[in-house]
């Protein structure tokens, strides 16, 4: 059964919270709901009582939610959501929205694929927010109830039991190399030319696993990486200015091309394709805003992928 507390909570209240959690401030929140500070302060007093949780810190960079407002997020979106459709058609108009979306990718996609969704995301919903975050090998495991809409991954990052997800369509590794190379001339390099100069490696963290290298053999352990980061984009630029040779999909290889001066190669081995994903936590599966971002990033990804999957 409900307790007293949470009895007493009205769809205003538990509006207030989402809100706090999407502003991380009292003072917009309140405006936002037409409130007096002491008024606001009530409210927030009232969601503690009846959550028996803090919910929010205050910290010298702002008001920080607990873990328990962070479970709290999305089922509270989905009450009120189910809330407001009592009265109306269960659909979503982005026109409208001023819902903050969350999507993570990793450092390569943000760089492939995130500029045009940012373009058509503000296209279609002006007053709506999307924020963006890194996902890594096993970040979604590390972390209990993900804040997410969205993920964009490759077949690299593991994925909760509850996600669910649909491939977006493949890329093919190449040879990346300054146009400068001393191999850049040679419309083919040989296994023992590619494994006699150093490498760089972009690491999607979480693991020290390199997963090209199975394809390598016993040769794997001939190749040598004398730079690792974390970036893609340092890594382009670092390669174009180097003999160092980089193994990674050429989208954006080809898109940086003229400008870090590279050439792209085939590998020297032969390397499977590698798959990308959209993924989402099941229970927002019927979400209409959810819904709605998930066909704008697949839209986008298949429009730019290489070798796009038909859905």
């Amino acid at each position: 059964m409900l307790s007293s507390a949470m009895m007493h909570l009205d769809i205003k209240t538990l509006t207030a919270l989402l809100y706090l959690l999407e502003e991380r401030n009292v003072g917009r929140v309140a405006t936002k709901l037409y409130l007096s500070q002491p008024a606001m302060s009530r409210t927030l007093s009232r969601l503690r009582e009846a959550f028996d949780d803090p919910l929010f810190i205050r910290t010298n960079k702002g008001m920080l939610p607990t873990t328990k407002a962070l479970v709290l997020e999305m089922p509270l979106r989905q009450i009120l959501e189910q809330m407001n459709g009592l009265n109306n058609e269960r659909e979503f108009d982005p026109r409208k929205s001023e819902r903050v979306f969350r999507l993570q990718t990793s450092h390569y996609q943000a760089q492939a694929y995130m500029p045009t969704i940012a373009e058509r995301f503000y296209q279609l919903a002006p007053n709506a927010s999307l924020e963006t975050s890194l996902v890594t090998e096993n970040s979604l495991l590390r972390t209990e109830n993900q804040t997410v809409d969205a993920v964009l991954c490759s077949e690299y990052v593991q994925l909760p039991s509850r996600f669910d997800k649909h491939v977006l369509g493949q890329e093919k590794f190449g040879c990346i190399m300054s146009n400068h190379h001393p191999l850049a001339d040679q419309e083919q390099i040989s296994l023992d030319e590619f494994l006699s100069y150093n490498h760089v490696l972009v690491t999607l963290g979480g693991s020290t696993q390199v997963y090209s290298e199975s394809a390598l053999g016993e040769r794997a352990k001939e190749r040598c990486y004398t730079l690792r980061t974390p970036y893609f984009m340092s890594a382009l630029e670092a390669v174009g200015k180097t003999e160092l040779l980089f193994s990674t999909s050429q989208l954006l290889a080809l898109r940086f091309q003229d400008q870090f001066g590279l050439m792209i190669k085939p590998l020297p081995y032969d390397f499977p394709p590698v798959n990308y994903y959209l993924s989402w936590p099941s229970e927002q599966s019927q979400d209409p805003g959810g819904i709605w971002l998930r066909n704008l990033c697949s839209g986008v990804v298949q429009d730019m992928i290489p070798y796009p999957v038909a859905q």
